[in-house]
């Protein structure tokens, strides 16, 4: 039987020893075709019982043990593939709020997108990150790996998680070093405190940060929190060609500022910037790429009598395109031993080089063909990576250079992608479309070390699963020997008319089960208007904090914003004993890191210098006595009142990142609330 031929079902009630009705599946899935992922099968006519959330048993309908009355809900299978839940390697949920803001601009001036980040309220944040998770189980992604690049505020990670949470996805939550601005001493115990509140929703992982935007000394904080906690780590690499170009002048820019580090690092330093620069014309390296592939793939080829060989001539002109070693961030990382099960995100513009110590290091890739396309990247090399037995794994990346989370739309941009970079289908019809399916599905759940939890349709995993309606357009014509195609050529969201997250039926009918999708858009809407009046006008930073014994229990507390121009703060803390307060500026957009917060150990390998616009005041605060901490719009001029007198003010005339930390009179932390206003 094959894709909806009826079976007919013993119905025969169990019972308990005195009689009762015994439920033994929270759910079951009768009579479906599962795809498994692992053996590139395709098994019709089975049932799925679910427990707990679990996958508790995998029958033929034909041998059924049991009947269907024992299950609290039923879903007929008949007409549906039963397809493990996509796990989506990279997203930034958040950049809902920015679909659409700069679809022509290249990543280094796209980036204005996150301006809309700074002025979501908490409550804005979580509509947002929920609307956004709901769109992506509309998908069938039932896993994320969120990039929490909106830690800009002290509430962005964790109303993320929650919001996450909320909407039933689970998988990793991302840390980004660079916009948390608190101190690394506090960041390792903030971390731990996350990894307990999520230990059974989110795995946390260290993203350290780009070294095409941030300083090697701010990296290097990143790094050594995730050493410290035994972090696994993922982060954005060789997204375009312009990232290499500024990871170079960033380097050469450092070694002249510090020219006493160890021996050691300042000679590979030396090294690693006496490598190419990539030329200043993108479509140049492409062409030198291009080349490279071309010669590949003719000496491959030689033996395959329908392919038609370069002539001498041709051989000649590509081999004098010489495609050298450009410098790359993987260098770095790997010098300072980071990358050891690493997921790259993008990973671009990788050369052999790069996929060697891919390889050592059992790395990962995060392909996010959608997001490469949007912003003009370019196209990864996938073939290079198959050939070399990467780890390819999916990635959508965040609405604002997407302007979507759709996994359908994605595996089928890989593919598409993957034929038009080749430009030679006697390569790429070589290319098996399970590689894609395993790509969205085990493939991330590998990468993420959860294929023990996820990524397939097993018995013992969670019951993560999308069915996919054959009796539509989009799944028709369907056949057993072109299912995979369909899935990834012809298949949409529309198809999906049910997702299951772990063990619980999210979306029905194709519809969100406990949510009005009508609803989340039109507020979606309102909450963009809003910030972008927001914007313009500024925020207003006004509250008054009365810090507790119970506030204290970890021995600091702390608040922290992103300050722009036209933004008002006013700020009273009080305290019912005596504490240490410490009022901290950035002077950077990305306030993490810095030298202000980053620990002694990072300076001591690699230096740096505050930023002449960060400053950190620190005053000690008793009971009755309150702290207030002031700034007007239109100017960065902020003032600190003990009571009523002025105890300092100062101009921090850039964009940044304001931090209020309490800390216990007697804590071991006390050492890093520094003054830097003497």
């Amino acid at each position: 039987f094959l894709f909806g031929e009826a079976v007919l079902i013993q119905r025969i009630l169990a019972h308990d020893e005195n009689g009762h009705k015994v439920k033994q599946f929270d759910l079951m899935i009768y009579n479906t075709t599962i795809i498994d992922v692992i053996n590139k099968r395709i098994l019709t006519n089975k049932n799925i019982g679910i427990v707990g959330g679990k996958i508790s048993s995998i029958n033929d309908s034909f041998s059924i043990n049991y009947p269907l009355d024992i299950a609290n809900e039923r879903i007929d299978g008949s007409y549906l593939i039963a397809l493990p839940g996509f796990v989506n390697t990279h997203t930034h949920l958040w950049q809902h709020i920015s679909k659409s803001s700069a679809p022509k601009e290249p990543l280094q001036t796209w980036v204005k997108v996150y301006r809309p980040i700074h002025y979501l309220t908490k409550d804005e944040l979580s509509d947002v990150v929920f609307s956004a998770s709901c769109e992506a189980l509309l998908s069938g992604i039932t896993t994320v790996s969120d990039y929490a690049s909106l830690s800009f505020n002290d509430y962005g990670f964790e109303t993320n998680a929650d919001s996450i949470s909320k909407a039933g996805l689970n998988g990793v939550l991302v840390w980004n070093n660079p916009s948390i601005f608190l101190h690394d001493q506090i960041k390792l115990r903030e971390i731990e405190r996350l990894k307990i509140k999520y230990k059974n929703k989110f795995d946390i992982w260290m993203g350290f940060g780009p070294l095409s935007f941030h300083s090697i000394p701010a990296v290097y904080s990143g790094i050594l929190i995730a050493e410290q906690l035994n972090l696994s780590t993922t982060e954005h690499t060789m997204e375009n060609i312009q990232e290499q170009r500024d990871f170079y002048n960033s380097t050469v820019s450092y070694l002249k500022q510090y020219n006493h580090l160890n021996l050691t690092d300042e000679e590979f330093l030396y090294n690693l910037t006496n490598l190419t620069s990539p030329s200043n014309v993108d479509a140049y390296e492409q062409l030198l790429r291009n080349a490279q592939h071309i010669l590949k793939y003719d000496t491959i080829l030689q033996n395959d009598p329908t392919y038609k060989k370069l002539t001498n001539t041709e051989k000649h002109i590509l081999s004098s395109l010489e495609y050298n070693r450009r410098i790359s961030p993987l260098i770095l990382l790997d010098y300072l031993k980071i990358l050891q099960n690493h997921v790259a995100i993008h990973g671009v513009w990788l050369q052999n080089e790069d996929i060697d110590i891919i390889k050592r290091n059992t790395m990962s890739i995060s392909h996010n063909p959608e997001s490469n396309m949007y912003l003009a990247s370019g196209i990864a090399p996938i073939d290079s990576y198959l050939r070399a037995n990467v780890l390819i794994t999916i990635g959508t990346d965040g609405g604002a250079s997407n302007d979507g989370v759709n996994f359908f739309s994605a595996m089928r941009a890989m593919r598409n992608g993957h034929k038009i970079n080749l430009m030679n289908t006697a390569v790429s019809k070589t290319f098996d479309e399970w590689n894609i399916i395993q790509a969205a599905t085990i493939n991330g759940a590998k990468a993420f070390k959860m294929d023990d939890k996820i990524g397939s349709i097993d018995i013992g995993k969670q019951a993560d699963i999308s069915l996919i309606a054959t009796n539509e357009f989009g799944m028709s014509p369907l056949r057993l020997n072109n299912t995979i195609s369909l899935l990834i050529y012809s298949a949409n969201t529309r198809n999906i008319k049910y997702v299951i997250s772990n063990g619980t039926i999210r979306v029905e009918n194709s519809s969100l089960k406990w949510q009005d999708q009508s609803k989340l858009a039109e507020n979606l809407s309102k909450i963009a208007k809003d910030v972008d009046v927001r914007m313009i006008a500024g925020k207003n930073w006004s509250e008054i904090y009365t810090i507790t014994t119970e506030d204290l229990t970890h021995s600091y507390w702390y608040k922290y914003q992103s300050i722009r121009a036209n933004d008002t703060v006013n700020l009273t803390i009080q305290s019912v004993e005596n504490i240490t307060i410490c009022i901290v500026v950035s002077g950077a957009v990305f306030g993490g890191g810095t030298a202000t917060v980053a620990d002694h150990a990072v300076h001591e390998r690699f230096p740096d210098i505050k930023p002449p616009q960060a400053f950190s005041k620190s005053a000690f605060l008793s009971p009755g006595i309150p702290l207030h901490v002031t700034k007007i719009a239109q100017q960065y001029r902020y003032t600190i009142y003990l009571g009523n007198s002025i105890i300092f003010e100062k101009n921090s005339p850039v964009a940044g990142q304001l931090l209020i930390l309490a800390l216990h009179r007697n804590s071991q932390l006390s050492t890093i609330c520094l003054d830097s206003t003497d």
